[in-house]
């Protein structure tokens, strides 16, 4: 854990295999990420950085044991030029279980 928050402070981006997705295809993306003190993880910033995102509507979740912090933020960020259609954040483990879980899920498609 403290590897991956000192890769988030210091805007550390891993290399990553090649992006084969053409993301001009697709009318609708969904974007997921942990959140890494209180932002997307670095892997997720790379391949932002490389498939070049633009003119999409995207839903974005993220997974986290504390809160999203700025995530939402700066995943926003990571994708000027872009319709936002939903956001999500989820809590590991779920509060409520399953059948919380799956109702919230269900409620955020609905609204995508």
């Amino acid at each position: 854990m403290i590897w991956g928050i000192g890769q988030v402070m210091r805007k550390k981006k891993p290399a990553l295999q090649p992006i084969t997705v053409n993301t001009e295809v697709y009318d609708l993306i969904v974007l997921g990420t942990p959140v890494w003190a209180g932002a997307p993880a670095p892997a997720l910033v790379s391949f932002l950085d490389g498939a070049k995102i633009k003119g999409k509507k995207l839903a974005l979740f993220c997974c986290h044991r504390g809160g999203p912090g700025d995530v939402f933020k700066k995943f926003r960020a990571l994708l000027p030029g872009n319709t936002i259609a939903g956001e999500i954040d989820f809590f590991s483990p779920p509060k409520g279980g399953k059948a919380e879980l799956e109702r919230r899920i269900d409620e955020w498609v609905k609204g995508i």
